[in-house]
């Protein structure tokens, strides 16, 4: 317990150290880039680069409404074409905890709509929703009111596919969310595979389930050891 508590202090010093040298580099950083949150996104495929479809931040009082009010954020539209294969969704999601190290989190509604066809854009419940948990955010620098600022970063996504030259539009509502609260959030609509590796500071799922089974493994092994020897 003693040894954990004391990784988990060294880890977020470092957290902090890191920061500290964004921040003094935010300067040079932040407004290099015309958008609020400038966090890469490449290819997984540097021979099969990304077609990017739309690409919209927001601020301010537009993500700032709680699930009770209405918020429609338009992220993009276009005509699918079936032969490059899914379009995928991604969020990025900046937000300042004010609860401190509380876990928090946020949900957005995607909404999908096919004016011009027939029927309705069939999309799976599980794809109308995206989840923002702070277990897998990092802290990074975005640039709010034309200034840096720190705040924790998370990057979810969904992929979708349509019946060819259907014309799609997207929308975002925000829901309910606990303990953070949104600075920035940018919503990227593209064809291709992206490269899935974490942002600055960000825990991925892979990693967090790779450390998890890191730990079983010394500890299984620490138990036969020990039955060993009785």
């Amino acid at each position: 317990m003693i040894e954990l508590q004391f990784r988990i202090a060294m880890r977020r010093c470092f957290q902090r150290f890191v920061l500290t040298g964004v921040l003094i580099a935010a300067p040079l950083t932040v407004f290099a880039q015309s958008n609020a949150l400038p966090m890469p996104l490449e290819s997984k495929d540097p021979a099969k680069p990304l077609e990017i479809l739309a690409d919209t931040t927001w601020t301010g009082a537009e993500i700032e409404a709680q699930a009770k009010d209405f918020s429609r954020l338009e992220a993009g539209r276009f005509t699918y074409d079936a032969s490059k294969g899914p379009v995928t969704l991604l969020i990025d999601y900046a937000a300042t905890r004010p609860g401190g190290d509380a876990e928090g989190e946020a949900l957005i509604d995607v909404g999908i709509e096919c004016p011009e066809a027939r029927d309705p854009c069939a999309i799976p419940i599980t794809l109308g929703v995206i989840g923002i948990r702070t277990a897998y955010m990092g802290e990074s620098v975005v640039n709010v009111g034309g200034a840096p600022q720190a705040a924790w970063v998370g990057r979810e996504g969904h992929a979708y596919s349509f019946p060819d030259k259907t014309h799609v539009e997207v929308r975002l509502a925000l829901q309910d969310r606990k303990n953070l609260d949104p600075k920035a959030i940018r919503a990227r609509l593209f064809y291709g595979d992206y490269d899935r590796s974490a942002l600055p500071g960000q825990q991925t799922r892979f990693g967090t389930v790779l450390k998890v089974a890191i730990v079983l493994s010394v500890l299984l092994a620490l138990f036969l050891w020990w039955m060993r020897r009785d």
